[in-house]
């Protein structure tokens, strides 16, 4: 059979000559077959048969009614699950060297059989109309701050029109990350988009009724976005295709990160801050090459309000007599000094301020989860005082500052008896909190690789504190006491004489 690339070439010769024999060598063909093509008026391609019969006997020909009843009950099952599930049944019946052609006759099966797929629907987008807000967890990339596990999650932004996005880090799908979230894409942007369109999170909506699928927009959030005069909107509950705009984009931007990650070559951030500032560069250069729509989207999108919304709620509070505050399910220390005060907090995201009148007395970090999360800082005047407490005290796990603290415990509890470890580790904690736990830290750490015994008097020396030079206060000699020594001088001598 002659190459489909002869037949043109046949076809273009006889158009301008009219003759067989010289269009047929020209082709690269004998006269008998270029009239035969050109009799037929089709090429090669057009007269093959298609290819319906098997070549060699079908090895799963016995199995196939086993096979088909296999993937009516479970169409997720994949073809190696079930070759080798039949190879068990069957023992020597089939080889490794038939996987290949069992996979195509189970994708030849669904293509038959198989049961219909949701097919994605093509949106028209318009500019300025459309803002997707979504979470999504980057606890599968790894990430590390000063080399502890950062756990975490983005709350991620797009225009369905542009494509631009943007994102926050968030530790929980919280309302505060909401906000922080959309706020941090307005301002960025300059302005407000139509609508904001979020699934059926907690965050936004709530149950209208019991057991029934009817879901309302939540007080809080529906005033938040009215202060924009932006109109709230949600997919349909167990319907997160209709997120699909951002839903892809969360992976799209995990995996830019990722590969940034790689050429940046380590996983490990400083601080969040650092990690921040990496994550802001790697959205600015994603948006680059979206300006042309991003300008069409903001020729239509309303202006910004005046304020911006605080971040955060207000809540007020007791301390209570164990120097804790109670924030969601988290006990949080606080300063000894504000034992039984009513204060009042503001609850941010990643963070908490503690106000007396309008003045910030104090910030402490939140932490996502339940249990405490105790500053070793604000109770070891306490432990000093009672360090009996130590041995069985609910947040013993969280004052140990780092690793070679807690192995220094355990060296000191194999060296001493329970009673006086605990205090003799309560003063080495103490001599952190007053003279840095970095210098601590380093001493420690030489000694435990030293493998040498210690205890904190040893680590007072090693710290080398001056000791302090007791002031004596004498008092200064006024005139009057010189009189009172001439007075008596003068008495005395005049005893002499008589």
């Amino acid at each position: 059979m002659i190459k489909e690339t002869q037949y043109r070439t046949l076809l273009k010769e006889f158009n301008k000559s009219g003759e067989i024999t010289m269009s047929s060598i020209k082709s690269g063909m004998t006269r008998k077959t270029g009239s035969k093509y050109l009799k037929l008026g089709k090429g090669p391609g057009e007269l093959r048969q298609p290819h319906t019969w098997r070549t060699r006997p079908d090895p799963f020909a016995d199995v196939a009614h086993e096979i088909d009843n296999m993937l009516q009950k479970a169409p997720e099952l994949q073809p190696l699950t079930i070759f080798t599930h039949l190879q068990e049944k069957y023992p020597g019946k089939f080889d490794d060297g038939q996987l290949r052609t069992f996979e195509r006759r189970v994708k030849e099966w669904k293509m038959e059989k198989g049961k219909a797929e949701v097919l994605s629907v093509p949106q028209f987008h318009i500019p300025g109309r459309l803002m997707e807000l979504d979470w999504t967890c980057m606890n599968g990339l790894m990430i590390t701050i000063s080399g502890v596990d950062f756990k975490h999650l983005l709350c991620h932004t797009i225009l369905t029109y542009s494509n631009w996005d943007w994102a926050e880090i968030a530790f929980s799908e919280s309302f505060q990350s909401l906000k922080k979230g959309f706020q941090s894409a307005a301002y960025r942007l300059g302005a407000v988009p139509e609508i904001l369109q979020t699934d059926n999170s907690s965050t936004a909506t709530h149950q209208v009724e019991k057991n029934k699928k009817v879901r309302d927009f939540n007080h809080n959030y529906k005033t938040f976005l009215d202060h924009y005069g932006v109109t709230p909107r949600s997919i349909n509950v167990n319907s997160p295709d209709e997120n699909g705009d951002i839903e892809c984009a969360n992976g799209h931007l995990k995996r830019r990160i990722d590969q940034y990650l790689l050429l940046r070559g380590s996983r490990d951030f400083s601080s969040i801050d650092e990690y921040r500032i990496f994550l802001d560069d790697i959205l600015f250069r994603g948006n680059k090459n979206r300006a042309a729509k991003v300008k069409e989207e903001l020729q239509v999108m309303r202006e910004l309000p005046e304020v911006r919304l605080p971040e955060f709620t207000e809540d007020h509070t007791t301390v209570s007599s164990f120097g804790t505050i109670r924030v969601k399910k988290m006990a949080y220390s606080v300063p000894p000094r504000l034992k039984n005060q009513k204060i009042r907090i503001h609850i941010y995201e990643d963070k908490i301020e503690l106000f007396s009148g309008i003045k910030c007395i104090e910030t402490i970090p939140r932490k996502p989860g339940k249990g405490y999360c105790i500053d070793y800082t604000h109770v070891i005047e306490t432990l000093r005082r009672k360090p009996g407490a130590f041995a069985n005290c609910r947040y013993k796990d969280q004052l140990f500052p780092s690793g070679i603290f807690s192995e220094a415990y355990e060296q000191l509890q194999n060296q001493f008896n329970e009673r006086l470890a605990d205090r003799e580790y309560i003063e080495i904690l103490y001599l952190a909190f007053s003279h840095g736990e970095d210098r601590v830290s380093d001493i420690l750490s030489g000694l435990i690789d030293r493998k040498e015994r210690f205890t904190m008097e040893i680590i007072k020396q090693k710290l080398d504190i001056p000791m302090p030079i007791p002031k004596i206060n004498r008092p200064e000699p006024g005139l009057g006491s010189y009189d009172g020594l001439l007075s008596f001088v003068r008495r005395a001598i005049c005893l002499l004489i008589h």
